[in-house]
């Protein structure tokens, strides 16, 4: 065998060497390129930051609405967040992101604040059920805002709780009925007179607390009449249900004849009456004063039609008569029934409960004139048109945990006209149809998702 001669041989050593330069140079540079380029990509990600806060939550138009600050490096896209508001009882409720639209767009850049709203959900104020705090959670972090008293609002689906007079999206087929009493006020003094009468003392319901206080008072109710819906809306008597009062006064009903009635007694019947269709309606009943000596009025609209008025010179219930044969207050007002005997024309002869819906009742401090009642009557409800005057608000609307029953819960309160009035407490009573504390039952309605307009 020949051997390799040293030239050969001098070559292959000098490609072998020049071979595994070349790999090792390839093989260091892969790996520190690659460690160069992990650790980059560290560095950019330990750079990305998400983070963000809520710095107001509230109730406006009946529409949720928060205030969100990026305080992180990269954009937030709303669109993959999600809200979890957490009401005074422990229960809670869950909103996609897609249910939630921003003023600028639902990306917010870093730096930027934006207002967002939610969309699905509707709020009123109300001080039985309410949001305490809200979650906000965005890729992993989340953010917790504690709600302050002051800005305590309930929160439902956006249908079919709300109602206005051209989109009708519940009636009534409840023949037993449902109601809730008022809040009270104790009255000191009371400068009324006429007639050889004049105003007694001690504790009253909220419609006699406002009127006496205040020479006057308008009360706004919607309500959904089908064919042969009767009963007592508004009532103020001496005894609470279902004991028989002495005193008593239907201030607002339908009387077995068709007819809408409001009145008041003043040693004899005082009545406006018009007849009344099905359907949706706004009725309005005012009573006032004159003057502390009188003459009194009481005055009726429907539907923000005037239908008329009528006076008296003596001291009517409202006001607190000192009449015999039972000269006693009248502490116990409700919506939803009253007892209607005696001299009450088509009236059942006792405890009359309104078996149509009534959805939202509004007390005024004031006698609203026609105008105003008729703006009232386009804005539909619930609304705080004229908000000044506006005492207290009702609406009927279910918990929003729990659509299966229903509450008449406040809607909007003027804290500062209700202690006035020595009224810390704004809740009204809800009773069910057989006379127990407690939430009225879905049972009494039938929801209509594409009802006719009246």
């Amino acid at each position: 065998m020949k051997s390799i001669s040293p030239i050969i041989a001098t070559i292959l050593i000098i490609v072998m060497t020049v071979a595994i330069v070349g790999i090792f140079y390839a093989f260091t540079t892969g790996m520190f390129g690659s460690l160069t380029q992990s650790s980059s990509q560290q560095i950019q990600q330990q750079s990305q930051v998400t983070s963000f806060t809520i710095n107001n939550v509230y109730c406006s138009n009946n529409i949720v609405y928060f205030n969100i600050y990026n305080n992180g490096n990269i954009p937030i896209n709303i669109n993959n967040s999600e809200i979890i508001f957490t009401d005074n009882n422990g229960n809670t409720i869950s909103i996609n992101g897609n249910n939630i639209i921003c003023n600028n767009g639902n990306i917010i850049p870093s730096g930027s604040n934006s207002l967002c709203y939610v969309k699905i959900y509707s709020c009123f104020y109300s001080y039985t059920d309410y949001i305490k705090s809200i979650n906000f959670i965005y890729n992993g972090i989340s953010y917790s805002y504690n709600i302050p008293n002051s800005n305590n609002f309930n929160l439902v689906p956006f249908y079919p709780y709300f109602f206005q007079p051209t989109n009708l999206t519940i009636s009534s087929r409840n023949s037993q009925g449902y109601f809730a009493q008022m809040p009270q006020c104790n009255i000191t003094s009371n400068p009324y007179s006429g007639g050889g009468y004049t105003g007694t003392t001690g504790t009253y319901g909220l419609f006699s607390c406002i009127a006496i206080q205040n020479s006057a008072i308008s009360v706004v109710v919607w309500f959904y009449l089908l064919t042969g819906s009767q009963g007592v809306m508004l009532s103020y008597q001496n005894t609470q249900y279902p004991n028989h009062p002495n005193n008593r006064v239907p201030w607002l009903y339908v009387g077995t004849n068709g007819y809408l009635y409001a009145g008041d007694w003043n040693g004899t019947l005082w009545q406006v009456s018009t007849p009344i269709s099905t359907g949706w309606h706004m009725a309005v009943i005012e009573e006032w004063a004159a003057s502390t000596s009188g003459p009194y009025y009481i005055a009726l609209y429907l539907d923000g039609n005037y239908i008329g008025q009528s006076s008296s010179s003596n001291v009517p219930y409202l006001f607190g008569t000192n009449q015999v044969p039972s000269p006693q207050p009248s502490p116990y007002d409700y919506i939803g029934t009253g007892f209607a005997a005696g001299g009450w024309p088509y009236n059942n002869g006792g405890w009359f409960f309104f078996n149509g819906t009534i959805a939202y009742v509004a007390l005024y401090n004031t006698v609203l004139n026609q105008t105003q009642v008729q703006q009232l009557y386009r804005a539909g409800f619930p609304n705080t048109l004229f908000s000044n005057n506006l005492v207290i608000s009702y609406i009927l609307a279910p918990t929003y945990y729990n659509n299966n029953s229903y509450y008449f819960i406040p809607y909007y309160v003027n804290t500062q006209l209700m202690s006035q009035m020595g009224i810390n407490n704004y809740n009204a009573i809800s009773i069910t149809p057989n006379g127990s504390i407690g939430p009225i039952p879905n049972s009494q309605f039938i929801y209509e998702p594409n009802p006719p307009l009246s």
